[in-house]
């Protein structure tokens, strides 16, 4: 009773004597008692929500306070997101990973800009066009086994089966470190024997030498989390590597005055070996040593891992074609404007996310229980996915020139990218959180098969844009692809569960309240 007592008391308060800031719609006494208060106050409080309900309206709109008619106005869909359960159960490591990332998010911007700085367009775009192939070949390496860390490790310690824990781990690092270590060869082999023209040479052989560092930093970063120790597998990636980068490159820039690519790379599987000793460190401090016997199951896990690199291996085509291709076709100078664009542009989609860490879990929770929630729910999410993305998108298109001249006066001739990728980011953001209602509600196949058509077509259309327009054809390609991506999922999710994420469903919806 005291809870709701004093949620009334507010509420009337706020009601009838700041008139002019709030304006109530929207009755949903339920949903306050639901999303409020305690289990065990809910039961007593029945008849004071019947007689309070003219009162008790929880869509509250800030739309005088901005100076905005009192309809059509978005900011209050929003704050009913913040009512969801998700927002208020979020486990502290969820907030700290959260933490971790956004710090570390900024860090590696940084590290981008000092790196164009040091080594100019050129040496910058060889960097990224080489560590762009470490990471390619090392997620085809890994065989999907990081993910599948995500089911069995948890599985295997409710369980108390030691030895198949055990097993999965040692199984697993052999392995990665067998598939990356067998793609890098043949990558290396067909770099050595097919003519590559311009392509940057030996840094790319160095960026091969660095896959299996990569994919056991990887799947070590995954076993962490599995382990619920998001600290441990955060920090390293997202602060200690870009950190340690930046420091040791800056060391050899003081010490030689100058930074060259292959001493990047060189540096950086120094660190990438140095964080995957620190991780496996950890991984052996919380699971204590014993003598349990490791028990193998090889077959088993693979079949569980290898549709999941399915998914992520055409994600990660659909990101890195047009890298490839704009090294390949064009040169390593326009691949170091096209990433700092791309960089830079990836900002405004922050808010999305920090909306994903309650999207997810609050999406399959109401899919598998209250579904009849569910609409309202994502129509909350969306305007939280969309109007940020939007206000920053604004921020970025009339500051686009002075951002990227942070990474030399060279990249501002990438503006014209940056528009064009923000434009798809921001058209995707109006879609709400349609790719998590596709995967955590048992149609993955979808996605699968969603995102590697849009693969294919990604490969064509940046073809076709690049021989005409060099690398801002490569951007109007991707950005195109992104929007045909978004447009088909949004219409299978539709289709096959019934839910309408887009923003501009949630508007209509708010408009027949008015």
């Amino acid at each position: 009773m005291h809870e709701e007592g004093c949620v009334i008391f507010f509420l009337r308060f706020t009601h009838h004597q700041f008139p002019p800031f709030l304006s109530c719609v929207v009755p949903r006494t339920a949903s306050l008692a639901s999303h409020v208060l305690s289990p065990n106050a809910q039961h007593s409080t029945l008849t004071t929500r019947r007689s309070t309900q003219n009162d008790v309206r929880l869509s509250v709109r800030f739309s005088t306070f901005i100076g905005a008619a009192r309809t059509n106005a978005p900011i209050s869909p929003m704050f009913d997101a913040l009512r969801v359960p998700s927002w208020r159960s979020l486990s502290r490591g969820a907030l700290v990973s959260f933490g971790i990332r956004v710090a570390g998010a900024g860090l590696l911007y940084g590290l981008h800009v000092v790196l164009a700085r040091w080594m100019e367009a050129g040496g910058y775009g060889t960097y990224v066009f080489a560590i762009s192939w470490t990471s390619f070949l090392a997620q085809f390496g890994k065989l999907g086994l990081p993910n599948a860390a995500l089911r069995f490790i948890p599985e295997y310690r409710t369980n108390q089966e030691r030895g198949l824990l055990r097993g999965f781990l040692q199984t697993s690092r052999g392995l990665i470190l067998a598939g990356t270590a067998g793609l890098a060869l043949l990558a290396t082999v067909v770099a050595l024997l097919v003519p590559t023209g311009d392509w940057p040479l030996s840094a790319l052989l160095v960026g091969f030498v660095l896959t299996p560092l990569m994919g056991l930093f990887s799947f070590e970063t995954q076993v962490l989390r599995a382990l619920d120790h998001y600290a441990w597998s955060y920090a390293p990636n997202y602060v200690f590597r870009p950190l340690a980068t930046g420091l040791g490159v800056g060391l050899l820039l003081w010490g030689t005055g100058s930074v060259s690519p292959l001493s990047v790379l060189l540096w950086s599987g120094v660190v990438f070996l140095m964080m995957v000793g620190l991780q496996q460190w950890g991984v052996r401090r919380v699971l204590a040593a014993g003598s349990t016997t490791p028990e193998r199951h090889p077959r088993r896990w693979l079949q569980i891992a290898l549709p999941l690199l399915l998914t992520s291996g055409f994600q990660l085509i659909l990101r890195k074609t047009d890298i490839f291709l704009i090294g390949m076709l064009v040169g390593t100078d326009e691949v170091g404007i096209y990433f700092a664009a791309l960089r830079t542009a990836q900002i405004a989609t922050f808010s999305s996310f920090a909306v994903d860490a309650v999207a997810a879990p609050e999406v399959s929770r109401l899919y598998h229980g209250e579904s009849d929630h569910l609409q309202s729910t994502v129509s909350s999410l969306a305007h939280w996915y969309f109007w940020p993305t939007l206000a920053v998108a604004l921020g970025l298109t009339v500051l686009a020139e002075p951002i990227l001249s942070l990474f030399g006066a060279a990249f501002t001739t990438g503006v014209p990218i940056l528009l064009a990728f923000m434009g798809a980011l921001v058209f995707g953001a109006s879609m709400g959180p349609q790719l998590y209602l596709l995967n955590l509600t048992g149609h993955e196949r979808d996605s699968a098969y969603i995102f590697g058509l849009c693969s294919v077509l990604n490969i064509g259309l940046n073809l076709l844009g690049i021989t005409l327009y060099g690398a801002f054809g490569a951007a109007l390609a991707t950005a195109t692809t992104l929007i045909v991506r978004s447009l088909w999922i949004r219409r299978r999710v539709v289709a096959l569960t019934g839910i309408a994420p887009s923003i501009w469903t949630a508007l209509q919806a708010e408009s027949l309240y008015e």
